[in-house]
């Protein structure tokens, strides 16, 4: 017997879903997305999460993927670069800060928002300063906030509207700066392999998931913590070789964990000694 199937659900791309369809649909339709994907140990950086934890102030895995990707760009600054389109043809615009783009899931009564959080500055923030602004974001009244704020507004608004400001963000890089940042970190769930990022910057890494694998040490193999990362890239600003010495910075960055070591030591120079504490 023939069991035909029925339409569930109509609904016209409106408010938040019209906000990222029209983001989405800007990488796609502006920018040459080009991909790789590499792996890092990540047993060293969570020693040093730990010890940061205990020694300054509580971290997040997500703190120390925001700084590292801020400090790779840094270290290739011609990849803080975001492709504009205009009257008189299409411009590569350099920014001089590196402003770090995530997505922020988090419940506003009955409903679940995702918006994208943006870090200012990040490589000269402290990961204590990004964990408060992650925190923040995940924490703070809807109406402090501009970036739920923005998407709050988008409640309702049809997709044509959702259009018209990107077609505009994707002009004026005054207004795409005063919106969201130069680049950009995604977060994976935790089964998967490899998270492609889509977005209309020009570099954004994506972070998957971890897992205990075989790697090869010298000549030995041991068992380690393994997170599996990706980068995107618009390939009509950043070129395959500076990609690839992003994917390179990124990976050594995280794997030596030099930053966090840095900002312990300088935690460790600065600290009031005990009995200098008591009598202040």
């Amino acid at each position: 017997m023939n069991f035909p199937n029925r339409i569930a659900e109509v609904r016209s791309l409106r408010g938040q879903e019209a906000f990222v369809y029209g983001l989405k649909e800007r990488a796609k339709r502006q920018h040459c997305l080009a991909y790789g994907t590499f792996r890092v140990e990540v047993d060293h950086l969570e020693t040093l999460r730990k010890e940061y934890s205990l020694a300054v102030a509580p971290i997040t895995s997500v703190a120390l993927y925001v700084k590292a990707t801020a400090l790779a760009v840094a270290r290739n600054p011609a990849a803080n670069a975001i492709l504009f389109r205009g009257l008189l043809g299409t411009r590569i615009v350099r920014f001089h800060q590196i402003d770090v783009n995530l997505p922020v899931t988090r419940r506003l009564g009955e409903r679940t928002i995702t918006f994208v959080g943006t870090i200012r500055n990040a490589p000269a923030k402290s990961l204590a300063e990004i964990q408060r602004e992650l925190t923040d974001y995940q924490r703070c009244p809807p109406e402090v906030s501009h970036s739920i704020r923005r998407v709050l507004w988008f409640d309702g608004k049809p997709l044509w509207l959702a259009r018209l400001v990107h077609w505009w963000m994707g002009r004026s890089p005054d207004f795409y700066i005063q919106n969201v940042g130069t680049c950009g970190l995604t977060l994976g769930a935790g089964h998967h392999e490899h998270s492609f990022p889509v977005a209309p910057t020009s570099v954004v890494f994506g972070r998957g998931g971890v897992a205990r694998e075989p790697v090869v040490r010298g000549n030995e193999i041991a068992i380690a913590r393994v997170l599996r990362c990706s980068l995107m890239i618009d390939n009509y600003v950043v070129p395959g070789l500076l990609a690839e010495q992003l994917m390179r910075d990124f990976k050594e960055l995280l794997e030596s964990g030099s930053f966090v070591a840095e900002e312990l030591r300088a935690a460790a120079g600065s600290a009031v000694p005990r009995h200098e504490r008591q009598s202040v």
